[in-house]
């Protein structure tokens, strides 16, 4: 399969809207809560106010592998269509 200009142009997107939200909430400070990274689904988040136990740092696995699995699926599947459009 070949790859086309729309598969590299979505890639980017993607990749931007996977690490912009981790960038720019990084060095927020914990006043405002919890603060949680990933997107489109939430794989770490750590702070917020609330009894012992259970506050602290929690991290899903399974949520990255689906931020990933997301963050590279897309292209492929833009890709597909983009190749079956131009035939």
């Amino acid at each position: 399969m070949k790859l086309t200009k729309g598969f590299w142009i979505t890639l980017a997107i993607m990749t931007v809207l996977f690490i912009m939200p981790t960038i720019l909430t990084y060095s927020a400070p914990f006043v405002d809560g919890i603060r949680t990274y990933g997107f489109p689904l939430k794989f770490n988040s750590e702070g917020g106010l609330c009894p012992p136990p259970g506050c602290g740092h929690t991290f899903s696995y399974l949520n990255l592998f689906t931020d990933l699995l997301i963050l590279f699926a897309t292209p492929f599947i833009v890709n597909l269509i983009i190749s079956r459009i131009k035939k």
